[in-house]
């Protein structure tokens, strides 16, 4: 199935010649067609990602998310029941290829068979090397990091984001081939992976470089990729080159990936709360689950770069954020002038050390409290203004987040064109 050209060694190179090739290879090896997808972050937009490209790849599909699952796009009643309905579908040959979201908790538990994935995907481990994490929740997604790697058969691939140091080395332990993407071809990941002569996905003069095959590709420029915004959201460039290096790989050409990747964006139907953008004249709203300051970062870094507009930021609970970890959160919010609108909050401790990190700034912004999720929206929504960043980070169900910035934006393209 995906082999290893080893007639040149300096160029030794992931190869197949079509989808159909992959998938009867993947039977071959007494295998199903199901990409397996872990990590700490991405997961979700990575496997919507693949979907479009399969599905524009006129392929059927199946998939299982935090949404649940779904088999051809329509949602099934069960998750085991539907999961397992999928598979043999997928056995039988109605549907052609599988995605399934794998989560640290589930893995480290139950754990997984041995080289039974075709394809596997690590999105990320700890994220950056500053990270706060809980040592037991590090431990947990560390060992099950390991079993995706054991996971991978032999004859398969695991593709591994090169940019989270924490995950090179797991890439020494797989019978299969690694597969690296990268920010940059100089980072210590893709250079040993290039010197390797093994398959990889970098970003090169504002385009995706793929060399998956027997040469290296330009694919679709990074600005063309709505996701992006416009080469701003680094860390959705980094999901775009995850699935672009696995459907390239597993038979789909260029021209069907690169049409799903300019048409596809991050919509609250699929992707709720995952980085969730609007932009209604010169006002941008923005929902993203509340969940850690590394995350803040790389979404405040994509939304308003350089720190140039305005920003009402709206927080919700914090209990589930790591206490260690509210402090610095604080102070990242708190380097956006404007507003931090606070809900929801009944923790004393936890509210004073998120105001301890808003208030270490040298210039922070104006704190509200407001007691319930509506309050605190609607004040952020009327108060915005021409040139605005609002981002509301809910830490429950994003819907009603969802809703708000996409009634607000009606609205503000409806009055401008009157």
């Amino acid at each position: 199935m995906l082999t290893i050209d080893r007639q040149d060694e300096e160029s030794a190179l992931l190869v197949t010649t079509s989808f159909q090739e992959w998938q009867r290879d993947t039977f071959m090896s007494g295998l199903l067609p199901v990409i397996g997808i872990a990590g700490t972050s991405g997961k979700s937009t990575v496997l919507r990602l693949l979907d479009a490209i399969f599905r524009e790849a006129e392929l059927r599909t199946a998939t299982w998310s935090n949404l649940g699952v779904e088999i051809r796009g329509r949602r099934q009643r069960g998750e085991l029941g539907g999961w397992a309905l999928a598979l043999s579908r997928l056995a039988e040959g109605t549907i052609d290829v599988a995605i399934q979201e794998l989560h640290w908790s589930t893995i480290h538990a139950v754990g997984l068979p041995p080289a039974s994935y075709p394809v596997m995907l690590l999105t990320s481990l700890r994220g950056s090397p500053d990270s706060v994490w809980n040592d037991k929740h590090l431990q947990t997604a560390t060992n099950a990091a390991q079993k995706i790697a054991e996971a991978t058969h032999p004859t398969g691939m695991l593709v591994l984001n090169g940019d989270d140091y924490s995950l090179v080395d797991i890439a020494d332990n797989i019978a299969g081939t690694p597969v690296v993407v990268a920010h940059a071809k100089e980072s210590p990941a893709m250079s040993r992976q290039l010197r390797a002569g093994l398959p990889s996905v970098w970003t090169e003069d504002g385009a995706i470089v793929a060399n998956l095959g027997m040469e290296k590709r330009a694919l679709l420029p990074i600005g063309d990729m709505p996701l992006t915004l416009d080469g701003d959201a680094t860390f959705q460039i980094a999901n775009v080159m995850m699935a672009t290096a696995i459907a390239s790989s597993v038979g789909i050409d260029e021209a069907t990936i690169t049409r799903a990747l300019g048409q596809f964006r991050a919509e609250p139907e699929i992707l709720p709360g995952s980085f969730n953008v609007w932009d209604a004249g010169h006002v941008r709203a923005v929902v993203n689950r509340l969940t850690s300051s590394w995350s803040a970062k790389q979404v405040l870094r994509s939304i308003n770069p350089g720190a140039h507009r305005r920003q009402i930021s709206v927080v919700g609970d914090l209990g589930d954020i790591e206490y260690s970890d509210i402090v610095e959160l604080g102070r990242v919010l708190g380097r956006y002038h404007g507003a931090i609108v606070l809900h929801s909050n009944h923790d004393e401790h936890r509210l004073n050390a998120l105001r301890h990190g808003i208030t270490s700034n040298d210039y922070p912004p104006l704190i509200i409290h407001l007691p319930t999720e509506r309050k605190a929206i609607n004040r952020a929504l009327r108060t915005a203004r021409e040139d605005d960043v609002v981002l509301m980070l809910p830490s429950g169900d994003p819907a009603a987040s969802c809703r708000a910035a996409a009634r607000f934006v009606s609205a503000e393209r409806g009055a401008s064109r009157n």
